[in-house]
């Protein structure tokens, strides 16, 4: 079961149409070409960052005896887009003053959308455009939004 974090877009309501369910999980296309999956994320300087570095383990394989540690580096690479990416899409999104509305923990995408859309009724406008937590400045300066693999949540 993933989680999704749920943002919204500035100034719109919880309920609107264009939020964002960003899935914490694991992507096989940032798997298999982390690159490109952070090109088409529009993730420009990572994608960039990334591209270089499966150019030098290419480069690496090349010398006699680096095979072993170009494919061991180009998979370690691979693990780290594929499990980290979603938090750095999220963290983008927060960074261009998006609302984290909720963290919904579901099987697929049309479940944690039932859930959220069910629990953010239409009466309840006033209350959901004022969200009860400002979440991305209760949180401490090097914290992410919760997602990812060394992100605790508050507890030991």
């Amino acid at each position: 079961m993933a989680s999704y974090m749920i943002l919204t877009p500035p100034g719109a309501r919880a309920d609107d149409d264009r939020a964002r369910f960003v899935a914490d999980g694991f992507s096989w296309g940032a798997f298999l070409f982390p690159a490109l999956w952070l090109f088409a994320k529009r993730m420009w300087l990572f994608g960039i960052a990334v591209a270089v570095l499966q150019i030098l383990l290419i480069s690496l394989s090349v010398i006699g005896g680096g095979l072993l540690a170009a494919l061991l580096l180009h998979l370690a690479l691979g693990l780290m887009v594929s499990l980290e990416g979603p938090v750095f899409i999220a963290r983008r999104l927060i960074a261009r003053n998006w609302t984290v509305r909720s963290i919904v923990p579901a099987r697929d995408l049309e479940t944690a959308e039932e859930i959220y859309f069910a629990n953010v009724a239409p009466a309840d406008r006033k209350a959901a455009e004022r969200p009860s937590v400002d979440w991305p400045r209760q949180a401490p300066a090097n914290t992410g939004p919760g997602l990812g693999l060394f992100e605790s949540y508050g507890e030991r």
